[in-house]
C-alpha cells in the first residue's frame, strides 16, 4: 500500500495522509491551477524522468487519485493511467513526488502499480 490505496471513507485523514480533491484549488494561490492540473504536471514530470531512465515511452493518460502528507514540502502519492505503446494497454502507475511550489520538486520514484493487469484499449 505505502500510502497509495488508503480508504478515506470512514475518515477525513489517516495518520498524516489526506485525500487530494482533484477539482479543488487547495494548492493554488490564485485559483488558476486546480489540484488535478498540479498533479498532472507532477505525474508527467515523474513519468518523463522514468521514461528517460528506463528507455521506455509510456504516455500519460489521466490522474486516477492522489493522497498527500506534509513533509519538508508536500509529499504527493499519485496514481495515474499511462498508455503502454508496446501492447496498447492502459496501465496504472504510481509516483511519489516531493513538491514545494517555486522552491523544489523532487521525483522520488515512478513505477508501474504492483500486481495489476493492463486494460485493453477499445478501437
Amino acid at each position: 500500500m505505502q500510502g497509495f490505496d488508503i480508504d478515506f471513507s470512514p475518515f477525513r485523514c489517516v495518520f498524516n495522509y489526506h485525500p487530494a480533491i482533484l477539482h479543488s484549488y487547495e494548492f493554488s494561490d490564485d485559483e488558476t491551477e486546480t489540484c488535478e492540473d498540479l498533479l498532472k504536471r507532477l505525474a508527467q514530470g515523474s513519468l518523463d524522468e522514468h521514461n528517460d531512465k528506463n528507455g521506455t515511452r509510456f504516455e500519460f493518460v489521466k490522474i486516477v487519485k492522489a493522497n498527500y502528507h506534509f513533509a519538508a514540502a508536500i509529499m504527493y502519492l499519485i496514481t495515474f493511467q499511462v498508455k503502454d505503446p508496446y501492447d496498447d494497454k492502459i496501465k496504472l502507475f504510481q509516483a511519489r513526488v516531493l513538491h514545494a511550489d517555486g522552491i523544489r520538486t523532487e521525483y522520488v520514484f515512478c513505477r508501474p502499480k504492483p500486481n495489476q493487469e493492463g486494460i485493453q484499449l477499445s478501437s
